[in-house]
């Protein structure tokens, strides 16, 4: 996948010319090298945040670490899906994960003719959980569709007070239903222009472990302790995202449509999102 780097007044791909990123003194910062070169982290020292999603199979998530988004109304991408807190569309397996699961309801209206309706979930750690620089890290099994949008991600704990992009924005995974996931950074210098910087690895649908690693130099993301992408800052640089000043908290959501566009008639639904565990140190 490539690497994206730029400026851009709109959500989404930047409209500066990509360019290759160089981590350099970042990885030799995040990660050890094993032999044959693939790259491996270091143990943790002790986690600040750890959810293993046990519990029995039908209830819901630990409410002393998540809080719910409720609602519709496009969620500033259009998206088609109302979030709810009922157990249809998150629930603990029994198994030690988290489904977060989108549904499809086709209703019956007057005259032939129908409306679909979307429901999914969208968990956040917000007055719960935050923190700035560290490491991140989960274990989940995203399914690539055409029109779903699943994404674990961060905002910045001030986004209640003055909102996105002044919150900025770090996503470390999401998928946007073409068999590919992507890690990005937006932050805004001066509202409304938006500072963006994205790389991506191919999504199997399959579990597999994603981590990011942020820090004063920058950040970089690695899927099952392999990197694959990363930028350091540099405040000098406006076609550079800033480093977020604040703490920032977690989100897990699968969305619906959008500016991604919709889910195509073929999809079978539901469509799950499942999350191992997630671990902040």
């Amino acid at each position: 996948m490539p690497v994206r780097i730029g400026r851009s007044t709109l959500r989404g791909p930047p409209g500066g010319s990509p360019q290759l990123i160089t981590l350099t003194a970042l990885l030799v910062m995040a990660l050890s090298t094993a032999c044959g070169g693939v790259p491996i982290f270091s143990p943790p020292p002790e986690y600040t945040f750890v959810e293993d999603f046990d519990g029995p199979a039908g209830t819901g998530p630990d409410e002393s670490k998540w809080t719910f988004d409720v609602g519709g109304g496009g969620w500033g991408n259009g998206e088609l899906q109302t979030y709810t807190r009922s157990r249809a569309n998150s629930f603990l397996d029994g198994r030690g994960h988290l489904v977060i699961r989108a549904t499809r309801t086709t209703l019956p209206r007057p005259g032939n003719a129908e409306e679909i309706v979307y429901h999914s979930a969208r968990l956040k750690t917000v007055d719960r959980f935050a923190q700035r620089y560290g490491h991140w890290e989960a274990r989940m099994k995203i399914e690539s569709r055409p029109g779903l949008w699943p994404a674990w991600w961060m905002l910045g704990d001030n986004y209640p007070v003055v909102g996105w992009p002044r919150s900025g924005e770090v996503d470390m995974v999401e998928d946007y239903g073409f068999s590919a996931v992507e890690s990005s950074v937006h932050t805004s210098r001066d509202v409304p222009s938006i500072t963006s910087y994205s790389g991506g690895t191919a999504n199997d649908s399959t579990f597999h472990t994603f981590r990011m690693d942020w820090s004063p130099e920058g950040v970089a993301f690695a899927r099952d302790d392999v990197p694959y992408a990363g930028v350091s800052w540099a405040p000098e640089d406006p076609n550079v995202p800033i480093d977020p000043p604040q703490p920032m908290f977690m989100l897990l959501n699968l969305a619906v449509g959008g500016t991604i566009g919709a889910p195509p008639p073929e999809v079978a639904f539901p469509v799950d999102l499942v999350v191992d565990y997630v671990k902040v140190w």
